[in-house]
């Protein structure tokens, strides 16, 4: 499962990393995802529910809560690192964790899943196409996919931040990203889904400091990426001297959502 002649989108998590930018996002943010699955997310009772790119289960709670201990939460990740985080997330409902790359064909039978999530995660797969396919084989019938990612806008504090550090524009990869729910998985789910809607949320984090969006943004991607195309021993310690006006980052974030139909 790959588009042909690209270069690929996907990478490597660190537990570390991902768990700074959580608790960030629990701290900082004046938005909930967990809030906003409880109110718009009609999850039932003995829902069988996957989650592509779980990550450290974050948002399992917040399916089980709904779900109940009738229902079953599969998390998939190809790190596994994050899925033994993910193993000791405190649910009603039980588990099924598995080490596994989502560029590969998904390992379950057709119909088996009334709800296919994936939050920032799915942007990141090789073949829009393929997984789409993918996800809607998987789903039974009346079910529903929820895809959850970034804007163009989001993080723009943080790329304006990171040039001013290393001198590097956001590249193309980087922009493909962030446009790709909306510009690739968009028209694909329109295709395969009976009912499709897309809506953009604002949301924002507000440090109380420079220490705590320093913080945070060395724990991003784009950090991680801009060392090493710096191609150079990277002084940390000169970030600190960089100007900052404000603390607040942009989290606007895109939600794709998909019915099967009967």
């Amino acid at each position: 499962m790959s588009d042909k002649g690209c270069v690929s989108l996907g990478y490597n998590e660190k537990e570390a990393n991902l768990a700074i930018r959580i608790s960030a996002h629990k701290k900082f943010s004046n938005f909930s995802l967990e809030d906003w699955i409880a109110g718009h997310v009609a999850l039932k009772k003995g829902s069988v529910v996957l989650d592509i790119g779980c990550g450290n289960g974050n948002l399992f709670p917040a399916y089980s809560e709904k779900v109940g201990d009738s229902g079953l939460l599969v998390g998939i990740d190809k790190s596994l690192e994050l899925l033994r985080e993910a193993k000791n997330q405190r649910c009603k409902a039980p588990k099924l964790l598995l080490e596994y790359d989502m560029n590969s064909r998904l390992p379950f039978v057709d119909s088996s899943f009334d709800y296919v999530f994936s939050s920032f995660a799915i942007y990141y797969a090789n073949d829009v196409l393929a997984i789409v396919e993918e996800i809607a084989r998987v789903m039974a019938a009346g079910g529903e996919a929820i895809l959850i990612g970034p804007t163009n806008n989001n993080a723009k504090e943080l790329y304006d931040f990171n040039e001013r550090v290393f001198g590097f524009s956001r590249d193309e990869k980087i922009n493909r990203r962030t446009n790709r729910i909306e510009d690739e998985f968009y028209p694909a789910f329109q295709k395969k889904f009976a009912e499709v809607s897309i809506e953009k949320i604002p949301s924002k984090l507000v440090f109380p400091d420079k220490g705590e969006f320093l913080k945070y943004y060395l724990a991003t991607l784009l950090f991680e990426e801009s060392v090493k195309k710096y191609g150079a021993v990277f002084d940390v310690n000169r970030i600190s001297d960089v100007k900052l006006n404000a603390f607040e980052v942009s989290k606007e974030m895109i939600v794709l959502r998909g019915k099967k139909g009967a």
